[in-house]
């Protein structure tokens, strides 16, 4: 009983600091996000599984060209022997034929054999093709991770931008609150109506709603990028990196110019062609001949009991040559088939670096235009910020109306929305370029 109490005890420990590790809020620089998530996505560790898997590939291709021995034994009891007609030597007489039995109702064998292979020109090349596909998984990984920043930093970013603008909608909800506490009294003095203070109100309660709204907005972008971080959804976040508008600096589109080397969908169609050739070449060594040496040794023993075995030893050491004449064309349709193939994987390079370049200009075009609106729009921004500034003073001085700094205030709240929203259109259309150029995970890793 007392074991039983000692255990359910430190269990509902473990429980408890599990439950409290998961309660304390983890920091989170896009770097760290991620990491995180190429230590713990399922889809990178189903890639180095597959990594793993072709190494062991490699070694069951080589073991074909290593020694095989076998060993084999039998044992026979003849129930009874078989019969056989052979000419009457004994008598005398050839054209009689008589039945005779030969054989002992015991027979034991034990064999040893090895055989090892010389030349086979299909070995070898699918010896470097196992190999060669070793480049070709972990580019396929190196592709998941791409598409693994790619998608968390447009999410990390989305969430920042996300992030500031409650934060500026808090301000805005600290200012209105001020305005309706100068209101309310002027209100006891008599000298705003009533009207006046229940506008304020409205326009706090429409800013606490949106604030609300926009704080699930975060909820659920958090809970986005967790989860293509294969994180717990439970686990609390919190993004430290920061994106200070003031701060940040256009990106110089001359270093953007386009460089696809470091694209890894074109590495893989690259490796893919190599593989292909080698196929081809594999098949075409299907009409060279394969040498094999070979050996056994024998144990063998008969006798009609166990006491009367009589043992004997064979052996036999040799070549066996293989020369295929005709297959009925099936190699040549072979070669047919590969080459048709290494055709179509051609094809499909040239639609890839054409949808590469496509994506690039694309992207230019977009970052382009979404740097002319970001110019733009942080002018208004900074123009609808200072109506606003001014007609709080008017207000306070009793020379503005109500409706006037309500009407500041919706058009500020708008233009620091779409400010915002601009910055971070420039921001995913910049992540968007950085991965058509294939240095997306870099750019992140050196962030």
């Amino acid at each position: 009983m007392k074991h039983s109490r000692l255990l359910f005890g430190l269990l509902l420990l473990c429980f408890l600091g599990r439950l409290e590790a998961q309660s304390e809020t983890q920091p989170l620089t896009l770097k760290a996000s991620y990491e995180y998530a190429v230590q713990n996505s399922p889809r990178v560790q189903t890639n180095l599984l597959e990594e793993a898997k072709n190494d062991w590939v490699v070694k069951e291709v080589l073991s074909s060209g290593l020694p095989q021995v076998n060993l084999s034994g039998q044992y026979i009891y003849n129930l009874k022997l078989a019969t056989q007609l052979i000419p009457n030597f004994f008598g005398g007489n050839t054209d009689e034929l008589i039945p005779v039995q030969f054989g002992t109702k015991m027979n034991t064998q034990l064999s040893g054999e090895v055989n090892q292979l010389l030349f086979s020109k299909t070995f070898f090349l699918g010896l470097d093709a196992a190999r060669t596909s070793r480049e070709l998984y972990e580019l396929q990984t190196a592709l998941t991770k791409d598409e693994l920043a790619y998608q968390i930093a447009q999410l990390y970013y989305t969430i920042l931008i996300t992030q500031k603008q409650s934060n500026i909608l808090q301000a805005n909800l600290s200012q209105v609150r001020n305005l309706i506490a100068i209101t309310e009294k002027q209100f006891n003095n008599g000298l705003v109506k009533k009207i006046d203070l229940d506008q304020l109100q409205v326009n706090q309660i429409n800013l606490e709603t949106q604030l609300q709204n926009l704080n699930l907005e975060v909820e659920r972008w958090k809970q986005m990028l967790k989860f293509a971080m294969a994180m717990p959804l439970d686990q609390p976040i919190a993004l430290t990196d920061t994106l200070n508008e003031a701060l940040y600096t256009i990106p110089d589109l001359e270093i953007l110019k386009p460089d696809f080397s470091q694209k890894k969908e074109l590495a893989i169609l690259d490796v893919q062609s190599k593989l292909g050739e080698m196929n081809v070449e594999q098949y075409r060594a299907g009409y060279w001949p394969s040498l094999y040496a070979f050996g056994n040794y024998n144990f063998q023993a008969q006798g009609d009991r166990f006491s009367e075995l009589k043992w004997f030893d064979f052996g036999s050491i040799g070549l066996s040559l293989n020369v295929p004449i005709f297959d009925g064309n099936r190699k040549k349709t072979k070669i047919e088939q590969a080459n048709i193939g290494q055709l179509q994987l051609a094809q499909t390079r040239r639609l890839t670096e054409q949808s590469l370049v496509l994506a690039y200009n694309q992207s230019t075009r977009q970052l382009n235009a979404n740097i002319n609106n970001l110019k733009a729009l942080s002018q208004n921004r900074r123009l609808a910020e200072e109506v606003y500034r001014v007609a709080q003073s008017r207000y306070r001085e009793g020379i503005a109306s109500v409706v006037e700094v309500l009407t500041a205030e919706t058009s500020m709240r708008e233009a620091q929305t779409n400010y915002l929203s601009a910055l971070l259109q420039v921001k995913l259309a910049e992540i968007e370029i950085l991965n058509a150029k294939g240095i997306l995970s870099n750019s992140v890793l050196n962030n």
